[in-house]
């Protein structure tokens, strides 16, 4: 007679073996569907590869070599760094123009956040241990945006800067995904995250944290309505974000940092929908919307 537990492992293997080809089937579709848009971002990362090194060139002749404001962006996964439909490429380009010749702005890929990181301290001292206070006032300032995987990525580049005593302005992070893409590290003076209910809104990360809720303001977790996750990106919000804070360092003297004005609806999980923004000065109030509004 069969015993109960040699049912249930017998059970168990009964199922495994219904359930196995299935989960192969599913993984293999999987492989099948993301394959072809990866071979094509390869693909096109190495076709632009010569063209974006010579405008490399051609930016740095119409900037100053002495950058004071860095924007870096992160794309996402299944993008080159150079997608002009990504909005954070958008941004980067707006940063290159010819209003914006103290601001040096690059796009980089989640797969070379490491890349990125490196471009950064290019401006900074090279020494072991971390910037001096004297360093850190002659250095420039960082601003760092990243969508879906490129999310996971600027909190990395983050971190990285912590370790050297760089401070970031403003990190943004569009329909993130990762792992360890919820809590901003203390360095990061200012953060904010934008999400949408898309076909990955089971994976993105709705909500994030501080570190050290004394030196990092979280600006706010926007949910943006009717958008996809590419199409986030394009989001007029995150671009204003960023061009506000980069007049604030501009300033003289600087602003504090950027905060919303007023909220359109409160959800459940925290977030909002912003409809304006307001660049605070340092000691002003901040005006408040009710969760009603």
């Amino acid at each position: 007679m069969m015993k109960a537990t040699d049912w249930n492992v017998a059970g168990g293997g009964l199922v495994a073996s219904r359930l196995g080809p299935l989960v192969g089937l599913a993984t293999t579709v999987a492989c099948l569907c993301l394959s072809p848009l990866i071979q094509r971002a390869s693909a096109q990362t190495a076709s632009q590869s010569f063209v974006q090194t010579r405008s490399e060139v051609q930016i740095a002749a119409t900037h100053s070599a002495d950058c004071k404001i860095l924007y870096v962006g992160i794309v996402g996964g299944l993008e080159t760094s150079g997608n002009r439909r990504s909005g954070l490429v958008q941004i980067r380009n707006a940063l290159r123009g010819p209003a914006y010749g103290d601001v040096c702005a690059k796009t980089f890929s989640p797969y070379d956040w490491m890349a990125g990181r490196r471009w950064i301290l290019k401006h900074f001292p090279t020494h072991g241990g971390a910037m001096t206070a004297d360093e850190l006032k002659q250095g420039p300032r960082v601003i760092l945006v990243g969508h879906s995987l490129g999310g996971w990525g600027v909190l990395s580049v983050a971190r990285g800067l912590n370790r050297k005593g760089i401070p970031v302005e403003l990190s943004i992070q569009v329909d993130s995904v990762g792992i360890t893409d919820r809590t901003v590290p203390k360095n990061v003076k200012a953060a904010a995250i934008f999400h949408a209910r898309d076909i990955l809104m089971f994976m993105t990360t709705k909500k994030i944290k501080a570190q050290d809720a004394s030196q990092t303001t979280i600006v706010e977790n926007i949910r943006v309505k009717g958008a996809g996750h590419e199409s986030i990106t394009r989001d007029a919000r995150i671009r204003e974000l960023v061009l506000r804070m980069v007049d604030s360092l501009r300033a003289s003297p600087p602003l504090a940092d950027v905060r919303p004005l007023e909220s359109s609806a409160q959800h459940g999980d925290g977030s909002v929908e912003a409809d304006r923004w307001l660049t605070c000065a340092a000691g002003a109030p901040v005006p408040t919307a009710s969760p009603n509004q």
